[in-house]
């Protein structure tokens, strides 16, 4: 882990992620970027940019931060600012600089806003050439990570985290709890879930990591997992998004979307290859 992109909107939500990603740099020794993005259209014809002044508030409330939490104690922390759309512009950067991780805030939300996290979060999680860890401006914030929550369902992709997973408890002394999520009474579904379990708990197992394994019977996996989460007092869940695409796993998108939304912590989203 070399280096973490965090975006930073100077809202509540990306105050949040930034404090998340300040520590999270500190423990895993990487650089922290903040990174700003003048997200502004062209409407009816007409430029609507914020005004120079804007920028240079911005600016200056980003170097702020740069001397408030540089030390030689601390990795470097520095700042970008950028223009056009803030996905577009986080998930570029990530690929020039080569980042690990982006973080981002989220706001969650209630009623219908349940079925979407913000609209830049979801898109930056979707667009992103790394993993992505989304922080929820409600989400319970400890300065630690000893519990990790990785739920396993019958699609191949769902092991495409494991490596992601296995450096975060390596470099925090994580355990990693593995949650079989058995959806289809099929028995040989049934059967694939539990043999991905098998797997992922061999994996941690070979790379040194205490790991425990729990399985589950369900018809609603958020419900399910994030009562997993709450019951064991677990500071991250660790999931796939890949599977939207694929329309055979248990995570489908709009899983992904609810457990981002509605995670009492932080959660890693991965679609990268073993």
């Amino acid at each position: 882990m070399k280096k973490i992109l965090v975006a930073i909107d100077f809202t509540k939500g990306s105050r949040k992620a930034l404090k998340y990603a300040l520590w999270f740099s500190k423990i895993s020794k990487a650089e922290l970027i903040m990174v700003w993005v003048d997200n502004q259209t062209v409407q009816q014809g007409l430029l609507s940019s914020p005004s120079t002044a804007l920028r240079q508030e911005a600016k200056n409330k980003l170097e702020a931060l740069v001397k408030k939490y540089s030390s030689s104690k601390r990795p470097p922390i520095s700042y970008k600012l950028r223009k056009g759309k803030v996905y577009s512009e986080m998930s570029t950067l990530a690929r020039t600089l080569e980042a690990d991780l982006i973080i981002c805030g989220t706001h969650g939300g209630s009623g219908f806003e349940k079925q979407w996290i913000g609209s830049n979060a979801y898109r930056i999680v979707s667009h992103a050439p790394c993993p992505v860890i989304t922080v929820r401006y409600t989400s319970n914030q400890k300065d630690s990570m000893n519990r990790i929550v990785l739920p396993v369902d019958n699609s191949a992709e769902t092991l495409q985290k494991l490596p992601i997973t296995a450096e975060l408890a390596e470099i925090f002394h994580s355990e990693v709890q593995i949650v079989a999520l058995i959806t289809d009474s099929l028995q040989s579904l049934k059967l694939r879930t539990e043999a991905n379990a098998r797997e992922a708990f061999k994996y941690m197992e070979s790379r040194g990591i205490s790991a425990t394994y729990y399985n589950y019977t369900t018809d609603n996996i958020t419900a399910t997992l994030l009562d997993h989460v709450n019951n064991v007092g677990a500071d991250l869940i660790s999931i796939m998004t890949e599977q939207e695409s694929y329309g055979t796993g248990a995570l489908l998108g709009p899983n992904a979307r609810l457990i981002i939304n509605l995670s009492p912590v932080p959660v890693l989203s991965s679609h990268g290859q073993l």
